[in-house]
């Protein structure tokens, strides 16, 4: 009996060490999943965007012909539209008329909002505000451990505690990106005396980040 018993054991613990082994390669695998959707999240997005803008101009095209446009020249025209809005928007005339179209955005309730939102992130991004988006160098994870960041609001607003005091008026606000991904990170808000500002650009700052730190910054333009 004792000797079963023994074997039994054995055999119990040999069926957990292939549990542990399964449950590890498991957690593995879903951590390399998130990974890998991270990394080809914004490629996705990005082509998303790409194809739906080309419906949404060559679809009325297509009804206007009578027949169906090919993809490749739906892509050219799409293109060439784009260029168009553009080069009139950048006029006095099509500066008043975006404008226009601008204002009856912000009067629409709910899209007011989506279209705000959009259109400061995007700005954000485009590097438009090359002093909002100032690169700057924070301790993250933890103290001793620096982290490149970008600013991407100097003057934190609205931001209140549960008593209605505002707690975003010494803060700022930043992104932290990840290597070599730069479009996916961390956001937080920081106290403005924990960063140290740096002097090049946001250019330079993602080729650092891309290279994870191979290329060396360049210094102050």
């Amino acid at each position: 009996m004792s000797q079963s018993n023994g074997g039994n054991n054995v055999f119990s613990d040999e069926s957990l060490k292939k549990k542990g082994i399964m449950s590890r390669i498991i957690d593995l695998l879903k951590k390399d999943f998130m990974y890998g959707l991270i990394i080809i999240l914004p490629t996705i997005v990005t082509i998303w965007l790409v194809s739906f803008t080309i419906r949404l101009i060559s679809g009325p095209l297509s009804n206007l012909l009578g027949q169906r446009t090919p993809e490749f020249v739906s892509f050219i025209i799409t293109i060439v539209i784009i260029t168009l809005i553009g080069i009139v928007t950048r006029n006095i005339l099509g500066k008043a008329l975006f404008h226009f179209m601008e204002n009856l955005m912000h009067r629409i309730p709910i899209i007011n909002r989506i279209y705000k939102s959009t259109k400061q992130i995007i700005s954000s991004l485009s590097m438009k505000d090359k002093k909002m988006l100032s690169a700057v160098l924070v301790e993250y994870p933890r103290k001793e451990m620096w982290a490149l960041a970008f600013i991407t609001q100097d003057h934190v607003e609205g931001l209140l505690d549960e008593n209605g005091q505002d707690i975003g008026h010494d803060k700022l606000a930043l992104f932290i990106p990840t290597t070599p991904n730069p479009t996916s990170g961390y956001f937080v808000y920081v106290p403005k005396k924990d960063v140290i500002r740096l002097g090049f650009s946001v250019e330079q700052s993602v080729k650092i980040l891309m290279s994870a730190g191979v290329v060396n910054p360049e210094g102050p333009e």
